[in-house]
């Protein structure tokens, strides 16, 4: 062949010069081109009535919400309802915000009615403060004709069994009296108050007269569709006063620190010196001090002034060990965590948006695990906020490391934030936003299989548990002190959480057994009580040593680790996962990886997936005769641009349709004999078309591929 002038030139070019055009290239705008690796696909948040997605019949058993009472704390911390005080119940659900929580009545019906057939059985309206707020007026006069929206909405979720979590601030703004009041600048924006006003509340009697009087204003008032006041209803379970408050984040903003450091300097809590300083011991005991009597007042307005009924918490931001100190006055705990939250390198919250494109089993499950260690042993754990966010292209690992690590500590409740935030996108789904799933045909399937695997309890909580004994004069030291990251790694293996104390006082408070991590500073006293371990980077193989953790469980390398259950294996070298009960097998797999379960082995996969068998009807796999099959790779708009191919900087969303990437992958079943017959089925669940399920040995073999010249799809049903 004839070279090109092209091909002639390229050897004479100087080696800086052919590495910046090479580097160019690789930089070079990318977006998704329809064709062999993205195909089409028909989003829908709709569910078809008695398909493979309707998991309605888990929520309907509890309807209405409430019939059996308000939610109660159990002795050995976890949730029930007053009437059943012996069945411990769990929670999965979204989180509606702005806009969402604001539909006409037969829309609020419309949605009501598909979550309930998404398996969940509760909902958090969140963001909802600003939009209720009258406009113009102070932030606690409440508009009547959004406040009916609102509870149509409240009474439409209750009559299908589904419960509401809410807080009392979140976002809403101010008037110009107010900021005088507050002594922020006038004509300051909501976005530039609303954090400042969360650290002002416990200092400032303005700010708690205001946050009171929106509380007692919604709260009170008679839902016309119940026919009980907000405070009085058994479908609001959960209320956080102020919605990630932690006063160690907002302490330092420059509207509200002068009064801590006069409080502080008045209080006789310390030095002017001092005040303000993060390495003192003094100030940073002071804020988490100040943050729980804040709380205190908080909660007794709410119980003893207003009457509330539902269960209440705080806090719900952070991992700094000082937080328990806060906490562990809470009826339950709640915390949020994000994988790959969006930056904003130009405007916050406007395109372009960065992204890390990071692994979270290659983290060793980073999230969940990070959170882990902030449950209070003894009370329950909910997560309010939690995403693997759009676009990460890694997203599909939360249909399987959520529900198994959050059923493996045996949390209580969990919403994905966000199922939408507009009326148009609770209603229709969208295609431009990172945290809503009804924009993500992967994200909404992974977070419906989800509430399906938690509620249902297909994966065993962990058998044994090992605390953190978190010592109040440790948290003092740092204000940022964390518990150490090699601890957190025990809860891919056993229950972890804290306990407040020293571990001497903790032995004699009636926790003998429990065995006990906690920090090297300052030192303890030699010989350290029974059971108890000081954290360190052999933690451990000396708890395997120590009989704590099973043999094993974590390797020498620590990069393979097991659960003391034996369900749930990570490999964060391989980045592979594999989930084994008895209903459901779950794996996460990169191209390249063979995996083996009980009932179901995948070979040949040809892309990142997360790939899930569940059995519909209750029975095991080995006995079941309908089956789920997820296979969920990776989805993104038609147009979406990015920077360069690497996926890091976002730069427009496109348009729709949503395109979803290839992958391919041979499922083997071992399941019981039979007629079995498989379809395809769009995003309703609804079955499209038939494909061949051959007999194989002891087995029947499937190919699973997302992309085919028949369709595109991300689940399929097996009958037999």
């Amino acid at each position: 062949m004839k070279p090109s002038p092209r091909s002639l030139l390229l050897p004479l070019l100087h080696p800086a010069i052919f590495g910046a055009l090479a580097a160019s290239a690789a930089a070079a705008p990318w977006q998704p081109e329809p064709g062999p690796d993205w195909a089409p696909y028909a989003h829908s948040v709709e569910i078809a009535p008695g398909g493979v997605f309707d998991f309605s019949v888990h929520v309907a058993a509890g309807a209405p919400a409430g019939k059996y009472g308000h939610l109660v704390v159990t002795p050995d911390g976890h949730f029930a309802f007053g009437q059943k005080p012996g069945d411990a119940v769990r929670f999965w659900g979204v989180n509606l915000c702005f806009g969402a929580n604001f539909l006409e009545r037969s829309e609020a019906d419309r949605l009501a009615e598909r979550l309930a057939r998404s398996g969940y059985n509760t909902v958090r309206f969140h963001h909802f403060d600003g939009n209720l707020i009258r406009q113009g007026g102070s932030s606690w006069d409440i508009d009547p004709h959004k406040l009916d929206q609102l509870e149509y909405l409240f009474a439409a979720m209750k009559k299908r069994g589904i419960y509401i979590s809410i807080d009392l601030f979140t976002s809403r703004g101010f008037s110009e009296d107010e900021l005088a009041a507050f002594g922020f600048p006038p004509g300051s924006d909501r976005g530039k108050t609303q954090q400042a006003f969360k650290g002002l509340i416990p200092i400032h009697e303005a700010a708690f007269e205001a946050w009171s009087r929106f509380a007692r204003n919604l709260l009170t008032h008679k839902n016309p569709h119940t026919g009980l006041t907000w405070a009085e209803d058994p479908a609001l379970i959960g209320i956080c006063p102020v919605n990630e408050d932690s006063l160690v984040n907002r302490v330092s903003h420059a509207w509200v620190l002068p009064y801590y450091k006069k409080a502080f300097v008045d209080s006789g809590a310390g030095s002017a010196d001092e005040a303000g300083d993060r390495s003192s011991p003094a100030w940073n005991r002071f804020v988490y001090e100040t943050h729980a009597r804040s709380d205190a007042r908080l909660f007794d307005y709410l119980r003893n002034t207003l009457k509330t009924r539902a269960l209440l918490t705080g806090s719900n931001f952070g991992t700094t060990q000082g937080l328990a100190i806060v906490r562990q006055h809470y009826d339950y705990v709640d915390n949020h965590r994000y994988w790959d939250h969006p930056g904003f390198p130009k405007t916050a919250w406007r395109a372009p948006f960065s992204f890390k494109q990071q692994n979270a089993t290659r983290e060793k499950a980073a999230v969940p695990r990070e959170i882990m260690a902030t449950r209070i042993f003894g009370k329950p754990f909910t997560v309010t906020e939690f995403n693997f966010c759009r676009p990460n292209q890694y997203r599909a690992e939360g249909a399987v490391l959520m529900p198994a690590y959050a059923s493996l500590q045996d949390w209580d409740a969990l919403y994905n934030f966000q199922y939408a935030q507009s009326r148009d996108m609770a209603l229709d789904g969208s295609h431009a936003n990172y945290f809503a799933i009804a924009a993500d045909p992967v994200g909404l399937i992974a977070d419906r299989t989800s509430a399906l695997l938690f509620i249902r309890r297909d994966i065993a909580p962990a058998v044994h548990s090992v605390a953190w004994a978190l010592r109040p004069e440790e948290a003092y030291l740092d204000i940022w002190k964390r518990v150490s990251e090699k601890y957190t790694h025990l809860g891919l293996v056993s229950r972890i959480g804290s306990i407040v104390g020293d571990p001497a006082q903790i032995r004699e408070s009636g926790n003998p057994a429990i065995p006990l991590v906690t920090g090297t500073k300052p030192p303890l006293e030699n010989p350290l009580p029974p059971r108890t371990w000081l954290a360190d980077v052999n933690i451990a193989a000396r708890l395997q040593d120590g009989g704590v953790l099973s043999p094993g469980s974590i390797d020498a390398a620590e990069t393979r680790y097991t659960s003391d259950t034996g369900q749930i294996e990570l490999r964060s070298d391989t980045g592979a996962v594999r989930v084994v009960t008895p209903r459901s097998e779950l794996f996460l797999l990169p191209p390249g990886i063979d995996i083996e379960g009980k009932c179901v082995s995948v070979a040949g996969n040809t892309a990142q997936a997360a790939i899930s068998v569940i059995a519909l009807d209750d029975e095991p796999l080995a006995t079941t005769r309908r089956i789920l099959v997820t296979h969920l790779t990776d989805a993104l708009t038609a147009g979406a641009r990015f920077d360069s191919p690497d996926r890091k900087l976002l730069e427009d969303w496109g348009n729709p349709p949503h395109l979803v990437r290839h992958g391919e992958a041979t499922l083997t079943l071992r399941l019981p004999p039979g007629g079995w017959k498989a379809w395809t089925v769009d995003a309703t669940g609804a079955r499209v078309r038939v494909i061949p399920v051959h007999r194989k040995n002891s087995g029947f073999v499937m190919t699973l591929a997302t992309v085919t010249p028949e369709g595109t799809q991300l689940a399929c049903e097996l009958v037999r």
